[in-house]
């Protein structure tokens, strides 16, 4: 008897730099992962508004609203059960604790991909990311 085949994992990724956009979006769907990109905070609360993920992972400094705006509205709208992962290049002067994740800029796509397998992978549920 065939498998059943599960649906892809959904992540949502929210970066005002249209490069690092295309390149996640491209890198984590070779992964085997289905992907939508927000280029603005205010874009990714819509789509979450609208849509279902598994995962977000958000730049923390872009225009009007940062990453910490964006937590506060995927917690608000969903609660607890979608991971966020942050990426930002000052991770020292953020409230790291309030993030499921924190991925320093600049970082490899091995730690991010690690850090999503972490979090998506059915075995491992919201078992904390470890740099080890």
């Amino acid at each position: 008897m065939p498998e059943k085949m599960s649906a892809p994992a959904s992540i949502l990724v929210i970066d005002d730099e249209t490069a690092i956009l295309k390149m996640l979006a491209m890198a984590l769907s070779r992964k085997g992962y289905q992907v939508d990109t927000a280029d603005s905070g205010e874009k990714g609360v819509k789509k979450l508004q609208s849509n279902e993920y598994n995962l977000v992972i958000t730049d923390m400094v872009m225009g009007k609203m940062s990453g910490d705006d964006v937590l506060e509205n995927v917690r608000n709208l969903k609660g607890e059960s979608i991971p966020v992962i942050a990426m930002s290049g000052t991770p020292w002067l953020m409230d790291e604790h309030l993030f499921d994740a924190v991925i320093p800029k600049p970082y490899s796509l091995k730690l991010l991909f690690e850090m999503v397998q972490n979090f998506l992978s059915p075995l491992s549920k919201k078992m904390p990311f470890s740099d080890v």
